[in-house]
């Protein structure tokens, strides 16, 4: 959103040209008595609970240009945003393979992907928000820098800890590194902002596509993974480089000297945020991994909370300069300019994450099995992200022609919700049914919830750019991590039940005595080799239970199908309090690159 108070449209329509010149060449020490009374416009604007309307500001096209080192920082920001994604999708299809290969029970290797996560979590909130204080700089270089450093680290990994402090440090770098989600939009024009989103994301498609095919077949090819990690290393050290050169937007965003910023840190909500997405996270994991009653689970999930709670209290209440989440942005407009596009992001993500649980089952049981084709189940694994792809080119190009923003997000929710809901009634003999289901809940995922983003990005003034984006961080990574294990517990808990009560039952009415068909009951899971093991095993049993145990499957998928439905229906509720983001969306560009030919224009340098 424009930076532009009161005081600030006075000034530029009554002054001339060069006292708005000299305004923008004012020294650090100016900055920050100007960040002060801009502040208190803000701060009195938003207890009125209005909006930021620059609808009636006189901006012409020709003031903003977008110039070919733009272009190219912008690019490289894309990439670097990408490259540090890479490990979720390549990492996470084969991490309990790795724990295996290392010695390790299978179950851990769910920690690899989850750290990353967390990781990612805390830097959004935290050094997303601060970004505002300290310039994009030197978060995004410092991500790089980590993401090199723990890509060596899990590269040289032998052992399954030695890989989880590896992820450790390339999520909480990765998480720096995507902070261009809105150092890159910044750059460009607020009318492309819907567009400037997608191509932050531009390189995930690729990884979403691209990293389960591979990492499968790395992964049956002995060690080969480990260029999983090498090929990050080279890829991030490139864009290290080129951003350390060229990429040097304003040191004050807000027009704040360091010194002073420093002081002003929020320590308190640093520390409580981190322990409590740490926590929380972790309590998140062990759900999947021990009993939901085990004191390891309760204890973290319950100490988490509260830290979130004293977190939120405090930044409510505490007389703090520079809060990580404003409670004023919240309030901002009755809630409706960011509180509303902050649940539909979270929503969103939690809803994709379920469908992300219902179709990989869907292949891996209804649809293969160990005589497929590879080939097969590749390009079965790639629907969903080139349905992402689909929406988000979409959203990209016709966005602007469609207008009416607030129908463009509530439509689109609609059908992803339908489409997903409709995955709940496909069955093994469906399968065309279900690659055109979950394409579409896909494609229409993929345009909501980039729409989302730039939503949630407007809802803050531009000094307050990195608080906004660093929310919609924690709405993406956070509503994943709940949404995981939300579904996971769902199909597990129902696919087990059933098949308790309907596999035995079919073993025995097909020949079998209850000691045979206990014995089915433990080794379906484990595939047809460990089935072949059973004495006593005949067709007909092998036949029945098989079918029984498929059954407990489309059991347990319906019910996450359906589940899903209430978090779209959330979502779908949310966008009737959203605002209408089209007068935000000018043509006026909010930062110029320091070294570029318009860095005069930058209000704060």
């Amino acid at each position: 959103m424009a930076d532009i108070t009161a005081t600030d449209i006075l000034h530029d329509m009554k002054g001339s040209k060069k006292s708005a010149l000299h305004r923008e060449h004012h020294d650090v020490s100016s900055n920050a008595s100007n960040h002060e009374k801009s502040q208190q416009d803000i701060e009195r604007t938003a207890s009125h609970g209005a909006g930021y309307d620059l609808s009636n500001i006189p901006i012409e096209d020709g003031e903003y240009v977008v110039t070919a080192k733009t272009w190219a920082v912008v690019v490289v920001l894309a990439l670097s945003y990408g490259i540090s994604f890479w490990p979720v999708p390549f990492f996470s299809t084969i991490q309990s393979g790795m724990a295996e290969e290392f010695g390790a029970n299978p179950a851990s290797g769910a920690w690899v992907t989850s750290v990353y996560t967390a990781g990612g979590t805390i830097a959004f909130m935290v050094c997303g928000a601060n970004s505002d204080l300290f310039g994009r700089r030197y978060f995004i270089l410092f991500g790089n820098i980590l993401v090199f450093v723990g890509c060596i680290v899990g590269a040289t990994s032998h052992t399954i800890g030695q890989t989880i402090v590896a992820h450790v440090m390339i999520g909480f770098g990765a998480g720096n590194c995507q902070l261009a989600a809105f150092a890159l939009p910044e750059l460009l024009p607020n009318k492309w902002r819907h567009f400037a989103v997608v191509i932050a994301d531009g390189l995930i498609y690729f990884d979403v596509i691209v990293g389960p095919v591979v990492a499968r077949i790395a992964f049956t090819h002995g060690q080969t993974w480990r260029w999983g990690y090498w090929g990050v290393v080279i890829a991030i050290a490139i864009t290290s480089v080129i951003l350390a050169l060229f990429y040097h937007p304003p040191k004050h965003p807000r027009g704040i000297p360091w010194d002073q910023a420093v002081r002003r840190l929020d320590y308190v909500g640093i520390l409580s945020f981190t322990a409590a997405a740490s926590m929380i996270l972790s309590g998140i994991v062990y759900v999947q991994l021990l009993p939901s009653n085990s004191p390891t689970v309760i204890g973290l999930l319950v100490a988490g909370f509260v830290c979130l709670l004293f977190f939120a209290l405090w930044e409510t209440f505490a007389p703090i300069k520079e809060p990580l989440a404003p409670t004023r942005l919240f309030t901002a407009n009755r809630g409706r300019a960011l509180t509303a596009p902050f649940v539909v992001g979270f929503v969103v993500t939690m809803f994709y994450y379920g469908t992300n649980i219902t179709w990989p089952t869907m292949v891996g049981v209804y649809f293969t099995n160990a005589e497929t084709p590879p080939r097969t189940v590749y390009l079965l694994a790639t629907v969903q992200g080139f349905g992402i792809f689909t929406g988000a080119m979409i959203l990209s190009f016709g966005g602007k022609y469609f207008q009416h923003w607030k129908w463009q997000m509530g439509v689109p929710i609609t059908l992803m919700t339908f489409f997903g809901g409709l995955l709940a009634y496909v069955t093994p003999a469906h399968e065309n049914l279900g690659i055109a289901f979950a394409f579409l809940t896909a494609t229409f995922y993929g345009y909501a919830q980039y729409l989302s983003i730039a939503y949630i990005q407007f809802g803050a003034d531009q000094v307050e750019l990195g608080i906004a984006g660093g929310l919609a961080g924690v709405a993406r990574y956070a509503g994943g991590a709940v949404a995981v294990t939300t579904f996971a517990s769902i199909l597990v808990s129902v696919q087990t039940s059933y098949a308790v009560s309907h596999v035995i039952p079919a073993a025995e009415a097909a020949g079998a005595s209850p000691q045979v068909a206990e014995a089915v009951l433990a080794a379906l899971p484990l595939g047809a080799a460990a089935l072949k093991k059973v004495q006593g095993l005949t067709t007909d049993i092998a036949t029945a239970a098989g079918a029984a145990f498929i059954e407990s499957y489309v059991q347990g998928v319906k019910t996450v199908a359906l589940a899903s439905i209430a978090f779209g229906g959330v979502a779908i509720i949310a966008c009737f309090f959203l605002e209408d983001i089209g007068p935000k969306m000018t043509p006026k560009i909010e930062i110029y690159l320091e070294n570029d030919t318009q860095a005069e224009k930058n209000k704060y340098h």
